[in-house]
């Protein structure tokens, strides 16, 4: 009677133990399934133990079951602990009882917490009897069990609270399981939607979040302390663990939220009608905001689709994002009022109302008031910068190293981007399909402590001028050639053919390396624009691995490594290979060809182009070949000027007529079989030499 007066049911405990058991059985069956049973069976694999980091990643397979029981059990109690306030007749009985809506709540909330945790600790328990009954091929410690009882247990009091949290907003089970899936993910979703809105919509607009790398098993492994995945726990657990693991402090936060939860649902549950068991919304101040959350995402979903899915300008996504907020009132107008006679004069100016509220949404932060595509830092302001072709990713003191503070190259930087920005205000020079394209992240980082970012893509030829300043300084070839990599360290240097892998030259003396990347560095350093967007095939490849180091012990063998293309520009350097004799090794000239066949390329009897296609070059020389008979080039002078002004091979829609793919036949040196290679050469690396052994294109 005490339990009744001042605390709870026992007899509604009971009862929801008797009835919801098979939950309890369930939660602990497939935990005992994923952690101890999978770590026993993994006895007497021929393989050295490992180190557990935590009991997350005891097993590849058991990992991913542990994950998905871990998102799904505690929202299965949680819907059916409260699911007698979702239908009529149960609501009914459970509230003619002699007992407060307090008492009732308590009593499910403690039997959903009985057949939750009890089987955590179970399974945890019998984790720990194994460890030390058995050799496991893994090694871990009692610690390790607790932290993951732990975790375990705050995330399921977090799924379970949020889910009754749900359940007493809601009066549909099945939409308070829809419900609280969608909420978990919202926040994941929308930072994805709206970052690729803004993109497109929002000149410069880059999402930028600051990646960690980490090195777990001799593999690379990017993080990011992105709070919105951060704020979507189904994210975050199916995606992050066991590499990302929930600190204390977020521990607390979890439980934090829960007692929130748990205290909202107190509330809320006093106030809630019987008679709205059945209802979507049981209370009408949900539903507003439920009805623009629908939306919202409606027009998101359906705007992205139409963007992508429309080749003619902008008005198909004005068409989907107009069409998204029609049927996402249509959808949650019918939900709500669980009918399809929902047509009215009242809806349709609710419909109008609803749409317009969520268009302004969208075009607020992409029109001109927030003043985001015009702001430029002052040359002041801007401590150091970074410009390249991608974001900067990697350890801190990697980033940092991209970063310049040379004043000369911000003030080179600040006026590429104020001519960005004043063309595109202008309407000018914009991306044309005829036009070669460029492309620019910019990262200021600001006196204030701040940072601001950019990426722009813009043709090449009407920023020339600016390009040219910013592209020619140190700072830029450092980041895109990585020139902070060339430090003398070099374990081994291999320069190989691009076109026959056969052919290479490996250096492994101290002395050759070092000079020879001195020398590599030197001319990185050289090279003018022009040479830095040249298309002229290089006359092979570099690759150079490092040696081992105090600060990059615990990285992959790979990460050391990194590669350099050797363009015939490199005067020096190639001048050094052959005064060593490495050059004739690696080089493919005349003496070293089989066979040059070409065909012309067409443009109008390419198949259509689509930007995401990419045809193979024998396949393109095939197809060719069928309608235009290969000319073979007989003559070895003409084959040394192939050679020399042959452009690598790349399928776009927009070749000049007169263009010659090439296709090129290399004698072996070990191998039985030549060696087939392809390239073009346009009309302006035409000689009239070449231009008489082949015919004009019709």
């Amino acid at each position: 009677m005490t339990s009744n007066r001042f605390f709870c049911s026992g007899g509604v405990i009971r009862q929801c133990l008797r009835q919801h058991g098979w939950i309890g059985l369930l939660y602990l069956a497939g935990l005992l399934f994923t952690v101890p049973l999978s770590l026993f069976m993994s006895i007497g694999d021929e393989q050295p133990r490992v180190v557990l980091k935590s009991l997350f990643d005891s097993t590849s397979s058991g990992n991913e079951l542990q994950k998905l029981i871990l998102v799904t059990v505690p929202v299965l109690a949680g819907v059916m602990l409260v699911r007698f306030i979702q239908r009529q007749g149960p609501s009914d009985l459970y509230h003619s009882l002699p007992l407060r809506r307090e008492h009732l709540l308590t009593a499910h909330l403690i039997s959903g917490l009985i057949l939750l945790l009890v089987p955590v600790w179970l399974t945890a328990g019998v984790t720990a009897w194994v460890n030390t009954s058995v050799e496991l091929p893994y090694i871990f410690h009692i610690h390790d069990i607790g932290s993951w009882a732990l975790v375990v247990s705050v995330l399921t009091i977090f799924f379970f609270t949020f889910t009754v949290f749900v359940g007493i907003c809601v009066g549909q089970s099945l939409l308070q399981i829809v419900v609280v899936y969608v909420l978990l993910l919202l926040p994941q979703f929308l930072f994805m939607m709206m970052g690729r809105f803004l993109e497109r919509n929002l000149y410069g607009y880059v999402r930028v979040q600051e990646t960690i790398v980490q090195y777990i098993n001799g593999s690379e492994f990017r993080s990011n302390n992105n709070i919105w995945e951060n704020l979507s726990p189904f994210v975050r657990i199916m995606d992050s663990l066991p590499q990302r693991a929930f600190s204390y402090m977020e521990l607390l936060a979890y439980i934090g939220i829960s007692l929130l939860f748990v205290v909202l649902s107190y509330g809320l549950y006093r106030k809630r009608l019987v008679e709205k068991a059945t209802q979507a919304m049981a209370f009408s101040f949900f539903q507003p905001l439920f009805k623009a959350g629908v939306i919202l995402c409606a027009m998101l979903i359906l705007g992205d689709y139409f963007n992508n899915a429309g080749t003619r300008g902008a008005n198909w996504s004005i068409f989907g994002y107009a069409l998204g907020a029609i049927l996402g009132y249509i959808v949650v107008e019918m939900v709500i009022r669980k009918t399809w006679q929902i047509m009215r004069v009242r809806a349709l100016v609710e419909m109008v109302v609803y749409g317009v509220i969520m268009g302004l949404v969208l075009y607020i932060p992409v029109s001109g008031w927030l003043g985001y595509e015009g702001r430029i830092p002052t040359a002041h302001s801007v401590e150091k910068v970074y410009v390249g072709r991608e974001e900067p990713l990697g350890g801190d003191a990697e980033k940092e190293a991209y970063y310049s503070q040379d004043r000369a190259y911000i003030t080179s930087v600040l006026n590429l981007h104020r001519e960005l920005v004043r063309a595109h205000a202008a309407g000018e020079k914009m991306l044309s399909k005829n036009l070669a394209v460029e492309s620019a992240f910019i990262v200021y980082r600001l006196d204030d402590g701040s940072t601001m970012t950019r990426r722009y893509t813009f043709p090449e030829k009407p920023f020339r001028t600016e390009l040219t300043k910013v592209m020619e300084a140190e700072p830029y070839k450092t980041v895109r050639y990585r020139l902070d990599k060339l430090q003398g360290k070099a374990e081994t240097i291999n320069i190989q053919s691009v076109d026959d892998s056969e052919r290479r030259v490996v250096l492994t003396n101290p002395k050759e390396t070092r000079e020879f990347e001195d020398i590599l560095r030197e001319e990185v350093l050289n090279m003018s624009y022009s040479e830095m967007q040249s298309e002229k095939y290089p006359l092979g490849s570099v690759s150079i691995t490092n040696k081992e180091s105090s600060s990059t012990n615990n990285e992959p063998s790979w990460h050391r490594e990194f590669s350099f293309e050797w363009p015939a520009s490199y005067h020096k350097l190639t001048g050094w290979l052959e005064q060593k004799g490495y050059a004739d090794k690696v080089i493919i000239d005349s003496k070293d060809i089989f066979s040059i066949r070409a065909v012309p390329i067409i443009a109008e009897e390419l198949e259509p182009y689509q930007s995401n296609q990419y045809i193979e070059d024998y396949k393109l020389f095939k197809s060719i070949q069928q309608k235009h008979k290969a000319i073979t080039i007989e003559d070895p002078k003409l084959w040394s000027t192939v050679l020399e002004k042959r452009r690598p091979y790349s399928y776009t829609p927009n070749m000049a007529k007169g263009t010659y793919l090439v296709q090129v036949k290399i004698k072996p040196l070990f191998s039985s079989d030549p060696h087939t290679r392809y390239c073009y050469f346009t009309p302006n690396d035409m000689t009239p030499e070449l231009a008489k052994a082949l015919p004009t294109v019709p």
